[in-house]
């Protein structure tokens, strides 16, 4: 990348696939000077850094070596002699030049895909790309520390323009005093997919995230009508526990999370705001013997105990709450308020708003949970509750007043969940949900371990559309977060008969191929078994990396792409409910090789599919899927498929070998007990399947069956972990 200095404005440029790119960047405020100078910093390393002052502020462009993004970062000065008040701050203006007509330019942000003749507002991150080369350009705020990162796309005389913006709720700058804000990255690349995976990589590497083994969920909030609370029962969810540990924990389920309902109000005063109640001390009639009591009944069978809560919301109409703890609202002196059901705005950058968190935090820990769905964050920071929002339309923050005047609203907003987490030790945190206000979103990077992005999917039950595809869709565009920065949690499936099965299938499919968070809510016995079978074959969700192949192209991509050193997953996906949708995909856009044909096998199906070869051809009926397991062909015979799991033996299969002297297939994989354990092998001409071994001694073996090119060998476990096969040919 290289950057210049044209006037009043700084042209960043990058030749990329032979394709000239440019942003031309325009600072508010007359350029008064600028210089170059070598830099270092401790997590970046070395690098060349402009240095330009403009209007009252200074920022500093850095290019670091083997970085492909340049750091942009403004620090802001008040030179006067009066209080300087921001409440948003343009941080720079850019038009993007990239040698292609318009027309062949999509752009990408957290609303989704749309043409760059009609962007949308978002935030975080902004793309723009070719979707035939997907050579792109990335700009995105790497932190969010002080402000809420906007970006504000437009598109005038024929070109798109990007305004990137930090919304501060307010910002105070005393004279002769300096404040920084965050850092803006702007990348080039020749695959704009890649770069968002490096913008994740990024914000990993920035915040220092390390995140805990990815649970495996059960939620009550679902099936209300089957327990008649959203928090279902003391004596149910023991029941529960009891199955599951049975039936589930051997395949990966280890939470068990309980959800509103559970609390009782206290000092009730006959009226309380809107939506939950807000205390969380005591419990209701379903839990009589206190929220302790079913922690440890949970724990009892190996699960983890989560619970629900709202860790930043007050009711002013308790007295529960002294109404000092509240952030203020300016237009009527009194508490700030949601308007919806999100409630007051415990505020906690007061020394007594911190003391009544911290009380709260340690009060649900001392009880054992050690998961936590924390929901209507974005009360945290003063700010109203817009319930689905993902793209920017003006709001963000409330017209409201913190204690410490000092601090931004994202900065007292990020103090709160610090207090959280260190109230909350060696626990996992799911945030809940950024699409109730998107500062809920980047500015919580680095302090939850998981975060719902779309929004409730209940609907989906009764095989609503919509709500069956809601968290795929808004997880979509935020499959470069997952596994990186937190894991992505869509909402739960749904398996229960009032579901369709392809729908139920196409929502399983869809989680267990992506690596999102696994959650399901049901009681467990409920359901036949058939519908319970699915569950199984989900868990649990795995930690590779995945890429939606056709993101630049479709606003839901149809083609997901996941891989180990073995083998290759692709799942399909028609996001039509009644039209059928035609699938001729070229294998080499999927980063497959072209010149190799790929043995293939349908999981859904169970059916062999033969040689792919130079394009992926098929049709999907409306609302199906099909998830297939990809192996280069070879000469020998190979393991194509197996039946443990939707992604057919990317999570399962350990080792895998031919024995060309001893005509032997041999293989090591971690499978459950009594779970029957299919191996799926592709022939080629001459081999024939003869025996099958095993070293779990009292395993029960089916005889091998061989159709064509496919042999079928099944081993019934007598034990869960890893064990060691082999199938002989003759």
């Amino acid at each position: 990348m290289k950057i210049e200095r044209a006037g009043e404005k700084l042209v960043l440029s990058s030749l990329v696939d032979a394709q000239q790119m440019t942003a031309q960047l325009d600072l508010p405020g007359f350029i008064q000077s600028s210089k170059i100078a070598e830099c270092s910093d401790q997590l970046w390393g070395k690098g060349k850094q402009l240095m330009i002052k403009h209007g009252d502020s200074t920022t500093t462009l850095t290019l670091y070596d083997g970085n492909p993004f340049a750091h942009l970062e403004t620090r802001v000065s008040n030179h006067g002699e009066e209080m300087l008040n921001l409440k948003k701050l343009i941080i720079a203006k850019m038009d993007f030049d990239f040698d292609v007509k318009e027309s062949q330019l999509n752009t990408l942000g957290t609303g989704g895909l749309r043409t760059a003749s009609s962007p949308k507002g978002s935030y975080a991150y902004s793309v723009l790309a070719d979707p035939e080369s997907r050579n792109g350009v990335i700009c995105s705020w790497l932190t969010q520390l002080r402000g809420v990162g906007l970006m504000l796309p437009t598109f005038k005389e024929g070109k798109h323009q990007l305004e990137t913006q930090l919304d501060f709720g307010l910002m105070r700058v005393q004279p002769d005093q300096t404040r920084e804000t965050d850092i803006l990255l702007i990348g080039f690349f020749d695959d704009a997919r890649l770069g968002l995976e490096q913008y994740a990589d990024d914000i990993a590497k920035v915040y220092d995230i390390n995140l805990p083994p990815k649970p495996n969920v059960y939620c009550t909030w679902y099936h209300r009508k089957q327990t008649g609370s959203g928090a279902s029962t003391e004596s149910m969810i023991a029941g529960n526990a009891v199955f599951a540990q049975k039936y589930l924990k051997p395949f990966g389920l280890d939470v068990l999370q309980i959800d509103d309902n559970w609390q009782a109000p206290e000092n009730n005063p006959g009226k309380q705001n809107k939506g939950p109640i807000k205390t969380f001390i005591s419990t209701t009639k379903h839990f009589p013997s206190g929220m302790a009591k079913t922690a440890d009944a949970i724990e009892k069978e190996g699960f983890v105990p989560g619970i629900w809560f709202m860790p930043f919301a007050g009711d002013l109409n308790n007295p529960t709450f002294d109404p000092a703890i509240f952030a203020i609202d300016k237009a009527t002196g009194g508490p700030f308020e949601d308007n919806r059901w999100s409630g007051t705005t415990i505020d906690a950058s007061s020394p007594l708003g911190e003391a009544f968190l911290r009380k709260r935090f340690k009060r649900i820990y001392d009880w054992g949970y050690r998961y936590i769905k924390v929901d209507g964050l974005h009360i945290g920071s003063p700010s109203h509750n817009l319930y689905v929002n993902r793209s920017y339309d003006g709001k963000v923050f409330g017209n409201a007043e913190i204690h410490d005047k000092s601090m931004t609203f994202v900065e007292a907003y990020r103090k709160g969940l610090d207090i959280m987490r260190e109230e909350f030790p060696d626990t996992t945190i799911l945030g809940c949900a950024a699409t109730q206000n998107m500062v809920s979103f980047a500015p919580v990077f680095g302090l939850v371990d998981a975060m719902r992005v779309g929004p409730d999917n209940g609907g989906a039950s009764k095989g609503d559309w919509k709500q069956t595809i809601a968290g795929a869709d808004y997880a979509g565009n935020l499959w470069f977060l997952n596994n990186r920065v937190w894991y992505n949690d869509p909402d739960p499936i749904y398996v229960r008969k009032s579901n369709p099965l392809h729908k139920a299938r196409w929502m399983a499919s869809w989680v267990a191929v992506s690596g999102a968070l696994n959650t399901t809510s049901v009681q467990y016995s409920l359901l036949s078994p058939e519908r319970f079978d699915i569950i199984k074959r989900t868990l649990p969700a795995h930690n590779l990396d995945v890429r939606p192949i056709d993101i630049l192209e479709n606003s839901k991509p149809q083609i997901w792409k996941v891989e180990n050193d073995r083998m290759v997953v692709i799942a399909l996906f028609n996001w039509e409910e009644e039209k059928e949708t035609a699938i001729n995909y070229p294998l080499e856009r999927m980063g497959l090789d072209p010149n190799k044909g790929y043995e293939a096998f349908d999981f859904w199906a169970n059916r062999y599919l033969g040689t792919v070869k130079g394009k992926l051809n098929t049709t999907l009926k409306g609302a199906h899927c099909q998830v297939l397991a990809l192996r280069k062909t070879k000469d020998h015979p190979q393991l194509l498929s197996t039946s443990r799991h939707i992604t057919q033996g990317l999570i399962d299969v350990v080792s895998e070998e031919w024995n060309p002297r001893k005509k032997e297939l041999r293989g090591t994989s971690n499978v459950v007990a009594n779970d029957p354990y299919e191996l799926r092998i592709v022939c080629p001409d001459g081999f024939q399947a003869m025996e099958l071994k095993t070293s779990d001694k009292t395993a029960i073996l089916s005889a091998v069956e061989q159709a064509d090119e496919l042999a079928r060998a099944t081993l019934t476990p007598s034990i869960t972990g890893s064990i060691n096969w082999i199938l002989k040919f003759q």
